[in-house]
């Protein structure tokens, strides 16, 4: 498996990983920080705190764009629907992530998403 597809997978989407505390610090560094689609900021420490517990989370993600900044350092963007549950209307964002390879593991370091207006998702 490529390194496009191993990052996609490890992105943090599904629910398996999100409700997990371990997998998630397998996943994002110590030293992690998000900007959300809110505006607010989080931490490594807010994130295994608020992400486990948000059980009705789903996103539709799609267009996919992946790129080596260097050896050691990549990036994805993707456009998401995502909803936090059923009676949320749920809301569009433009996300990025960057990654870090750390001894052989990549780990997030660093996550933002932006608010925008609908589109069409395309796997």
């Amino acid at each position: 498996m490529e390194l496009r597809e191993q990052i996609i997978e490890k992105a943090l989407l599904s629910s398996e990983v999100r409700s997990s505390v371990e997998k998630l610090k397998s996943l994002i560094s110590e030293d992690f920080r998000e900007i959300g689609a809110s505006g607010a900021n989080f931490s490594l420490k807010e994130v295994l705190e608020c992400l486990p517990q948000d059980k009705n989370w789903s996103a539709k993600v799609g267009d996919f764009e992946f790129r080596l900044l260097a050896d050691d350092v990549a990036q994805l963007t993707f456009r998401a629907f995502i909803k936090h549950d059923e009676k949320d209307e749920g809301a569009y964002s433009l996300r990025t992530s960057i990654w870090r390879n750390e001894s052989g593991t990549w780990k997030m370091v660093f996550h933002q998403g932006t608010k925008v207006p609908p589109f069409k998702i395309a796997p």
